[in-house]
């Protein structure tokens, strides 16, 4: 039994008895009454219980009221245990559970304390080693103190001796400057006499005349060999004909070509008008670069006789020629007299020359009977004319005359292709016809 109740049961029963009891003096019983007063006895008796019952029933009620007071208590009470009895076994889970977490909190204190302990230990080497290396970095730094102050020293008679040699040094860049001035004037100096050296040995070169024997054998090593293939209609002649012409390579610095006069090629000025049903042209160079190049036209030279033509060498194929083409000559008149060679290689020889200012652009050949029967070498159309230096003059257009070359700028064209053969070779034969008929007659 709960020890509560059994302490309101004790209690209850304990307040029926206090209020039960009659705690007035206890009265003798009267004497019996008599036959007459038998009614007021029992009315007193009636009365008596009467109040009895009602101290009892006051006195029930009271103690429903208590009892009721008391079982409210009680439940309160009892919610309160069991509350405590809720709080005690929470508390006695926490407990447990805090020992058991204070079992594992030492577990792992005991861990982290030989962590620590490990770790104080090795924090404890390092502070040895770290001690240890701090004696022998003092040590290091004592001796690089040492070694600071020596080099303090060696750097002083360093800066001294720098200091010297700076000097020295300017010194010597002065000195040095002074001899590259002079240097550079005498450089100079011998530049101007380098240059004017050359100038003269050019110069000297150039008013030396060449022997005619070698200028010979150049020539013959320099000439190029024109082909022209022409086939007429067949009222004009039949079969194509061929004509081999042996020429020179000549160049103004800008144009290259070969130089043929209109003798040599299958065409005269009689043949103005004409037309043929092909032209075919090509010009093979000197050796080593002696093959065949086709040729498109032969033209007439702006500046010039116009009996000379020239067969232009694209410049591509200038760059293979193996032997350098012959210069116009920038001063004709240098040398008194020409060497005069013929357009086969025949043969060759020195002649004099005199300007005609009736006739400009043309020279005067000594071509006198005389030097006929003396063996010298007589002047003749067609002749190449160089001057004693190795550049070219002119060609001779008669025995007489030689007409000069100033350049290569070119006039009339004569195509040699088959819309040339129809049309425009027999028209450029015309055109040339008329110009060699102005000439004077003694060009003609």
């Amino acid at each position: 039994m709960n020890k509560t109740l059994l302490l309101i049961l004790c209690d209850f029963l304990l307040l029926n008895l206090l209020a039960l009891t009659r705690w007035d003096k206890n009265e003798l019983p009267a004497s019996p009454p008599t036959a007459q007063q038998p009614a007021s006895a029992r009315e007193d008796v009636v009365a008596a219980l009467r109040l009895t019952l009602e101290e009892e029933k006051a006195n029930r009620e009271k103690l429903a009221l208590d009892l009721a007071t008391t079982r409210d208590e009680s439940k309160t009470r009892a919610t309160v245990l069991d509350q405590a009895r809720a709080r005690t076994t929470e508390l006695s889970e926490r407990l447990t559970k805090a020992e058991q977490d204070s079992l594992r909190l030492a577990q792992q204190a005991g861990v982290e304390t030989e962590r620590s302990r490990a770790a104080l230990e090795a924090v404890k080497a390092e502070a040895l080693a770290l001690r240890q290396t701090e004696e022998k970095l003092r040590k290091e730094g004592e001796a690089l103190r040492s070694q600071l102050t020596a080099a303090q020293l060696t750097t002083r008679s360093t800066e001294e001796r720098a200091r010297l040699i700076e000097t020295t040094l300017r010194t010597a860049q002065e000195e040095k400057k002074k001899l590259l001035e002079q240097n550079q004037s005498l450089s100079q100096g011998v530049t101007r006499l380098a240059e004017k050296s050359g100038e003269i040995t050019q110069e000297i070169r150039e008013y030396r005349p060449v022997a005619p024997n070698s200028l010979y054998a150049d020539y013959l090593a320099r000439r190029a060999t024109l082909s022209i293939v022409t086939e007429r209609t067949s009222a004009q002649g039949s079969g194509p004909r061929r004509r081999e012409i042996k020429s020179i390579l000549l160049t103004d610095g800008t144009r290259t070509g070969a130089l043929l006069s209109l003798d040599q090629t299958p065409f005269t000025l009689g043949d103005a008008g004409g037309s043929w049903k092909s032209l075919v042209g090509s010009i093979t160079p000197p050796a080593p670069a002696n093959f065949p190049q086709p040729i498109t036209s032969l033209n007439s030279l702006r500046k010039g006789d116009p009996r000379l033509l020239i067969a232009l060498v694209p410049n591509s194929d200038t760059n293979s020629l193996a032997t350098a083409p012959y210069r116009i000559a920038t001063d004709p008149f240098r040398f008194p007299k020409s060497l005069l060679i013929s357009p086969r290689g025949e043969g060759y020889g020195e002649c004099t020359f005199r300007l005609s200012p009736e006739l400009p652009g043309y020279l005067e050949m000594d071509s006198r009977f005389l030097n006929r029967l003396q063996g010298e070498y007589a002047p003749s159309s067609g002749d190449l004319v160089l001057t004693l230096g190795g550049e070219f003059l002119g060609v001779m257009i008669n025995d007489h005359y030689c007409a000069l070359v100033p350049s290569l700028e070119t006039g009339t064209s004569l195509p040699l292709d088959s819309k040339g053969a129809q049309q425009s070779a027999g028209a450029a034969l015309t055109t040339l016809q008329r110009a060699t008929a102005q000439l004077d007659s003694r060009l003609r």
